[in-house]
């Protein structure tokens, strides 16, 4: 349907004895009508069909409010979903704290925290010196945290889950201070493997890996030539050894049982730091003679 351009309700009869209509009216008159008959007729016919422009200009009005009506609504919805969209985008983005046991307290002892670099591999489940755990190790990462504010962090680029995000530098930074295994303390080994155990299961080591580990740790500290010569020096090394051998076969996908002592490798490791202190021996003796 044609839309009506203006209301006809506003529209004035026309003037039906007009040059515009002389032709008509006379066409009437022709047929036989009386020429005041004619005019009505004419006048008639406007009127009637004026009458149902009025109803289709009634009913086009109705059509536009409706349209209007829905548009109006469709856009609304759009921008309530929009501006719920974006909401949701915000809580996503805002920073979360977890819930809280009203009735528990602080642990009676709380173990040092190591540097960002040790937390950051311990998450990734790979392999870290336990120096990072020792006394030593939480006391340099203590340290370093107090110089380094936030204003001067660097960033660089990491991967993690698969993507690439900005991480500060010392959360993969290694420490120059870092000891070997095999060079640590008996103490400091001691007390780091005890930190290193608390923190696998704090950031959600498999069961099966951490028992393995606990169980490695316990046949080192309890081992019986702990006490005898070169007894601490040899199973340092031996744990130093292996276990730096276990991630990298966990990573080969070949992985052993790290809970299971050997004895013959921890012979052969004797034997290397037997054969180690008699050439040290050796040289200090032929420097006392020369």
């Amino acid at each position: 349907m044609n839309r009506i351009p203006t209301d006809p309700a506003l529209e004035a009869q026309p003037n039906f004895e007009s040059a515009a209509y002389i032709g008509w009216l006379n066409a009437l008159v022709a047929g036989g009508i009386s020429r005041e008959d004619a005019l009505e007729n004419m006048a008639d016919g406007w009127r009637f069909e004026r009458q149902e422009r009025i109803a289709l200009w009634q009913e086009q009005m109705e059509e536009d409010a409706r349209v209007l009506r829905e548009q109006s609504e469709r856009e609304r919805a759009e921008k309530e979903a929009l501006e719920q969209e974006e909401q949701r985008e915000a809580e996503k983005k805002k920073p979360k704290i977890n819930d809280f046991d009203t009735g528990s307290i602080v642990a009676d002892v709380i173990i040092p925290r190591p540097s960002q670099y040790a937390i950051q591999k311990i998450k990734n489940m790979e392999y870290v010196e336990l120096w990072y755990f020792s006394p030593d190790g939480c006391h340099e990462a203590s340290i370093t945290s107090r110089s380094t504010s936030d204003s001067d962090d660097a960033y660089g680029f990491a991967k993690v889950d698969g993507m690439v995000t900005l991480k500060t530098l010392a959360s993969f930074k290694a420490s120059h201070k870092a000891l070997q295994d095999h060079d640590l303390s008996w103490c400091q080994f001691d007390l780091a493997k005890t930190s290193f155990l608390v923190h696998i299961e704090k950031n959600g080591w498999p069961e099966k890996h951490q028992q393995a580990l606990a169980l490695f740790f316990t046949l080192i500290t309890n081992h019986e030539h702990r006490m005898r010569p070169r007894g601490e020096k040899t199973l340092l090394r031996y744990a130093g050894f292996v276990r730096r051998e276990w991630h990298d076969r966990l990573t080969q996908n070949q992985g052993f049982n790290i809970g299971l002592f050997n004895n013959a490798l921890y012979g052969s490791i004797s034997d290397d730091v037997w054969e180690m202190e008699r050439d040290e021996s050796l040289k200090m003796q032929l420097s006392f003679i020369s």
